[in-house]
């Protein structure tokens, strides 16, 4: 066997612009607001439990209410991180470059050919335009 093919990652990088800081605050202000929305569709849910219950299945109401407090409790903790998320958003550098994903490539390799070249691959990305590859 000469050769052999391999799935190998690409590590995409982006370097942070006044645009992307822009951009990457407006996507998580939005998710935040889809979160609070949620929060307070459960709450909404919970006041209709409480004043839609049946005294006959207390267990069953107190169970119903306690799902849905942990479902609001998941949401507050994920509203949470999507805060700390602008915050270190605010306060990425103009110019930096930060790891936003990896994709896959299939490579060729052959008897000689160096491991860390093949596997090191990045793509920079400025405003949504590849600018660099790098092996």
């Amino acid at each position: 066997m000469e050769s052999i093919t391999l799935q190998c990652p690409i590590t995409v990088k982006a370097k942070v612009t006044e645009k992307f800081k822009t951009d990457m605050m407006h996507s998580l202000n939005r998710q935040i607001e889809k979160i609070d929305a949620e929060i307070s569709r459960i709450e909404k849910d919970m006041k209709k439990v409480l004043t839609e219950q049946n005294t006959g299945d207390v267990q069953r109401v107190s169970m119903l209410l306690q799902r849905m407090e942990e479902e609001k409790q998941k949401r507050l903790s994920f509203k949470e991180n999507l805060k700390n998320k602008i915050t270190d958003t605010e306060e990425l550098e103009i110019g930096a470059e930060i790891v936003q994903g990896t994709l896959q490539r299939l490579v060729e390799i052959k008897i000689g050919d160096t491991m860390p070249e093949i596997m090191n691959t990045e793509l920079l990305v400025e405003d949504g335009k590849i600018i660099e590859m790098r092996d």
